[in-house]
């Protein structure tokens, strides 16, 4: 077997990385130790100046040398890639937490607080662009990266805003007192989260995704009527993926439990439905069928108005087991 062809073994889609943990684990552990702390950090900074009698002056260093360490942190970035990524994620993390212990303690002096947000700005900015990186560094395309990339994207910007308000919450609920610990106990998580990681994260071949569900005939009319009861669009989305899989398997295409899990994250959920349509239509051209919707427009219908995008989708597969079923037929 040539090199060519292990690497090309060794690619994975952006349906193969949401289908695993491994994506899910690291993208747990970036949300808790960028968005989450990034997103609280002023808020601290302000409830941390009225109980250590911090002068602006005092704090707009701290925050100018965070940006500084911050920067230098991106070029840490290059050993998670060369190097353990796991291992190197998990020592970025402790990095992180003594830096916010440094920063937040109650009776530290200016300097060691200064040395806390060293440490934490140089944690930051390689875990914010480390794992982005390795998610990419499973070589799956443009479509895998921008998958991958606009749920970083979008997920870090709700987290962020969530954590500035729960930060706020947290520290006028429970006092000043707390402050060290409401700083770092979303790091403690993340790293308990990366342990869960399988360490060869996207270097290993894919996992075989062979889990099917038995193909059902229903009336595209009556799937897109039922898109308005609560939780059936969840319940069609996981059986949809399932069914599909059994009759025309894709690489592109979610795991039944991924595409659950994805329904809810922004951008993904309208990405995992337009790929539902790229298998059914494959498969019918093998066969000698018709192509029978357009990925773009399914995406299109799912962003705008998704019962439609779920009958168009019904419809394909239904007209998909029509084919088979008459080529079975023909053969016999």
């Amino acid at each position: 077997m040539t090199v060519e062809m292990t690497e090309q073994t060794k690619v994975w889609t952006w349906a193969d990385q949401v289908s695993s943990w491994r994506f899910w684990g690291l993208l747990i552990f970036y949300l808790l130790s960028i968005p989450v702390v990034t997103g609280s950090l002023f808020m601290e900074l302000s409830w941390l100046r009225n109980a250590a009698e911090i002068g602006l002056s005092q704090i707009g260093m701290l925050i100018l040398v965070g940006k500084y360490a911050t920067g230098f942190g991106f070029c840490l970035a290059w050993v998670s890639i060369k190097w353990r990524a796991v291992v190197f994620l998990v020592i970025l993390a402790g990095v992180q937490f003594c830096g916010l212990i440094l920063l937040f303690y109650g009776s530290a002096p200016f300097e060691a607080r200064l040395a806390g947000m060293i440490l934490t700005g140089l944690a930051t900015g390689a875990i914010s662009l480390s794992v982005p990186a390795i998610i990419a560094g499973g070589r799956g395309g443009a479509e895998a990266f921008v998958v991958s990339f606009g749920v970083v994207t979008i997920l870090a910007f709700i987290v962020e805003s969530a954590a500035i308000v729960a930060v706020n919450w947290c520290l006028t609920a429970w006092g000043v007192n707390s402050l060290i610990y409401i700083a770092a106990v979303p790091v403690v998580l993340s790293a308990i989260i990366l342990f869960s990681v399988n360490t060869g994260l996207f270097s290993e071949q894919p996992p075989d995704r062979g889990y099917t569900l038995t193909p059902l005939s229903r009336d595209s009319v009556s799937v897109a009527l039922l898109f308005f009861v609560p939780f059936y669009a969840l319940y069609w989305l996981y059986r949809a993926h399932g069914e599909v899989a059994a009759v025309a398997h894709s690489r592109n295409l979610l795991s039944p439990r991924g595409a659950l899990l994805g329904a809810f994250v922004p951008f993904l959920s309208f990405v995992a439905v337009a790929s539902l349509i790229d298998a059914p239509n494959r498969k019918s051209q093998e066969i000698g069928g018709p192509r029978f919707h357009s990925p773009v427009t399914i995406f299109l219908w799912a962003l705008f108005f998704a019962p439609v995008a779920g009958a168009m989708i019904q419809s394909g597969i239904n007209r998909l087991l029509i084919q088979l079923e008459k080529n079975q037929t023909s053969l016999v």
